[in-house]
């Protein structure tokens, strides 16, 4: 075990240490107390000790079985034996001597759901990898009882946090959390882990500076953080660690002059492999001249190009520089935002920002802000902190300060609840006037409908933060949101949000209910979904019963009719900024409503209807954004689209092993053009589906998804696209339908596969998509660079396998 030497490295939450709780404050005590407390520590030490050595193989296979009913683990073998060590369990590895559970690999195999506390338990394991599953949420604190844990891989999941900073007492080597959902600022305390050799953190959300502590990871080897939003200056630091093989940060917003890598050549550069810095914000001369000073022989990629350099300031002219964003943009570049890799992709066109002032750099590229270098962003303000002790003593010294904080915590009983809960306490008791349609809840009501946020009530979490199963005292169950610490927002944002969404009625709308500013909190209660998410139902553990021809129909019906409500009748408009599938949710009776929709915060955005705010996901954003830095109702429409095409087609918006089109879009795109509607369609719908209805809701999809955002329609265009189809097989007059139920249907030819020839599209005596969209005409016919109906090629979608 490794605990911080000085203070500075103290947990600043309460913290679970084999079950005795610390909290940060101030300690005093008489030297009788202190006796009796090491007399205390001793007994307890030595308990915890016997409990941990004492563990037995059977208690071991009830952990892993807990663990595999969390992740909802389809694995038949668990269950024939109760030794995990006799019964050669999957992905379950023994020491050979004493059967020790030492590592837990379960890769690609459909795991689901979040990572649960009783992970603690397995006190003897060493490596625990989950990579390419659907875990979601954070990790426990109780990751810190794995005082042997050297390897944790968690590549590929849609975990949203890193972990908590109990994983110091872990004895970790590689930690590799790459391809997640991952947001907020990456963490001082990291620099703590001496021994960490490998961290990969690329392609997540990640934002903020390399902090100055970062220096003390004196063993590091291979360091990524591509594809974040990591911005400041580059620290020279990261160029003179001595271990320090390679290096990737390409994809974010790093500014400044082009770093100095002297310091490798001064370190012995031939131990360095790899150094990626290409799609960043650097400005000054190419630096040629590293390159001329590196030793014959060298292995070493430095892609400098294409980097997305300030075309104003003074370049080598081999490079490419950024020109209009629209046509000849840097490739690597323009695969970023085609698939919505790199949300703060700003960089202004040509001409739109005047020179800047001799002596002075671009400090602000989005904005086109001139100043001096020191006005960057500096973030080596700091020394870095002590050297980590270990073994026993560090667990006694830990066991000892827990008690006596443990006295000061009952002398001084005040404490902060729920400190990973967002918060603001600026004018907490200004009279306000509560919306009429909102319910205002107390927070012992939410407590108790959730048993004190119970993990075991715990759903899931969401941009807006953890989201708990709760029963009221009248027995409704309602989905409690609390904002977390990232998303938390002012008092007058927060009341302002509760106004407009209290405005909001549809019936494709998931109803807010209350809320809960007790303490400063934001907690949401919405009524509770029951069948949750569409991409469960499509892709996730109720994936193994998907939704028919039919009820997908509804669905699609169901969004387009509640974006067409936010932009056409609420008051402001409001535009969602989020569609995606995990964000369409099913109720009980599979009525769609949407969830999480974006709620413009200031006045000036209220009265444009434009949010600036880069709220959406990867794969659905849109890509007019990164020209216009605004996203608008097209953008909607333009995710409204690809959601269609995951519905029709049965696949995900990115799949990196597509290798000839990663982007969902640029794979059904030309596959539809030359094949029709049977070489995209979800081959689970291969019997049953009504070719006609898919084929105008394909032509639909593509039109939506177009990269220019005046060629898509509006949610109205598409609802009169659909609305035809609701009205005669579903049968409902109206938009104000019923749930799917299969006594609506009366004409079973409905259900049986289609030809062109046998049926009439409804309203095909007026128009059809076909026509009003001609879209696989126009693509079939349209000239070679053609922008009418703009199809992305290879160069403009991800084409190459995942980065590594």
């Amino acid at each position: 075990m490794k605990l911080g030497a000085t203070s500075s490295n103290r947990l600043r939450r309460h913290t679970s240490v084999h079950g005795v709780l610390l909290f940060h404050g101030q300690i005093s005590a008489s030297p009788r107390m202190l006796m009796w407390t090491l007399l205390a520590t001793i007994v307890v030490f030595s308990a915890t000790s016997t409990l941990v050595c004492a563990q037995d193989a059977l208690t071991q296979g009830k952990t892993l079985r807990s663990l595999g009913k969390a992740w909802n683990a389809n694995l038949s073998d668990w269950s024939l034996t109760d030794d995990p060590c006799l019964g050669n369990w999957t992905g379950i590895t023994c020491e050979a001597t004493n059967s020790k559970v030492i590592s837990v690999r379960l890769v690609n195999k459909s795991l689901y759901g979040s990572i649960p506390k009783e992970i603690g338990q397995l006190v003897f394991l060493e490596q625990l990898d989950l990579t390419n599953n659907s875990i979601q949420g954070g990790i426990p604190t109780e990751i810190g009882k794995l005082t042997n844990l050297q390897v944790l891989t968690l590549d590929g999941n849609s975990l949203t946090s890193l972990p908590p900073q109990e994983l110091l007492f872990c004895n970790l080597t590689e930690l590799s959390m790459h391809g997640n959902q991952i947001n907020g600022k990456i963490p001082s305390w990291i620099g703590q882990m001496v021994q960490l050799v490998k961290l990969e953190l690329w392609e997540n959300q990640l934002s903020g500076y390399i902090p100055d502590e970062w220096r003390g990871m004196t063993s590091i080897v291979n360091l990524k953080l591509g594809h974040n939003y990591l911005s400041g200056t580059l620290p020279g630091f990261l160029f003179e660690l001595p271990t320090l093989r390679t290096m990737n940060l390409p994809r974010n917003q790093f500014m400044g002059p082009f770093p100095n890598i002297t310091a490798l050549l001064r370190n012995g550069i031939s131990n360095f492999t790899k150094l990626g810095l290409n799609c960043n914000f650097f400005t000054g001369k190419y630096p040629q001249q590293y390159y001329d000073t590196l030793p014959p022989g060298v292995n070493i990629t430095i892609n400098y190009t294409p980097n997305c350099f300030d075309n104003e300031t003074d370049t080598n002219p081999t490079i490419n520089r950024l020109p209009n964003v629209t046509q000849n943009t840097p490739r690597d570049c323009e695969r970023q935002w085609a698939c919505g890799t790199f949300l703060q992709y700003v960089a202004q066109e040509k001409g739109n920002c005047a020179p800047c002032p001799s002596g002075q750099i671009r400090i602000d590229v989005s904005k086109c802000i001139c100043g001096k270098e020191e006005q960057l962003p500096n973030t080596s303000k700091k020394f870095p902190v002590g050297a980590v002790v270990g073994g026993i003593v560090g667990g006694v010294c830990a066991i000892l300060v827990a008690l006596l904080l443990m006295l000061v915590y009952y002398k001084h009983s005040t404490r902060v609840l729920y400190p990973e809960f967002g918060r603001t306490y600026e004018g907490s008791d200004e009279p306000w006037i509560v919306p009429k349609e909102l319910r205002r809840f107390k927070l012992q009501e939410l407590e108790k409908a959730t048993n004190n946020f119970d993990e075991k009530c715990f759903t899931g979490s969401g941009g807006f933060g953890k989201v708990y199963r709760g029963v009221l005292l009248d027995g409704t169950v309602v989905a409690i949101k609390c904002a977390s610490l990232q998303s938390a927002q002012g008092q007058t944002e927060f009341r302002n949000e509760l106004t407009l969404l209290s405005r909001l009625h549809h019936r494709n709308l998931v109803k807010l209910e209350g809320f809960c500013d007790d303490d400063g909190l934001q907690i949401l209660v919405y009524e509770f979904m029951e069948n949750g998410d569409l991409h469960d139902n499509l892709f996730g553990k109720k994936g193994k019963f998907p939704l028919n021809s039919i009820q997908r129909l509804e669905v699609v019906l169901g969004v387009a009719r509640g974006l067409d409500y936010l932009h056409s009748f609420a008051d402001p408009p409001v535009i969602h900024r989020d569609i995606k599938l995990s964000n369409v949710l099913l109720s009980h009776s599979m009525v769609p409503k949407l969830s999480d929709f974006g709620v413009s915060r200031a006045s000036a955005e209220y009265a444009t209807h434009v949010s600036t705010a880069p709220i959406g996901t990867r794969g659905y954003l849109d890509p007019d954004y990164f020209r216009t830095n605004q996203l608008t109702t097209a953008s909607d429409v333009y995710a409204f689209g690809i959601v269609l095409l995951e519905i029709i087609t049965g696949l995900p918006v990115i799949d990196y092993t597509r290798l000839d089109a990663s982007c969902l879009d640029a794979w059904a795109r030309p596959r539809f053009n030359e094949g029709g509607i049977r070489a995209i369609i979800d081959r689970k719908l291969d019997i049953g589906y009504n070719e006609a209805l898919y084929t105008d809701m394909a032509h639909l999809a593509l039109r939506c998804a177009q990269h220019d955002r005046t060629l898509r329609p509006t949610m109205k265009d598409v609802l009169s696209i659909l609305e035809p189809y609701g009205k005669t097989i579903l049968q409902v007059p109206s938009p104000e339908w019923i749930g799917w139920s299969t006594s609506h249907f009366t004409n079973k030819s409905l259900f049986e596969p289609e030809t062109p020839m046998g049926f009439e599209r409804p309203g095909s005596r007026e128009t059809s998509a076909a026509e009003l969209y001609p879209l696989k005409t126009a693509l079939s016919h349209s000239p070679p660079g053609s922008s009418a109906f703009h199809s992305p090629g290879p160069s403009e979608c991800f084409t190459n396998p995942k980065p590594r």
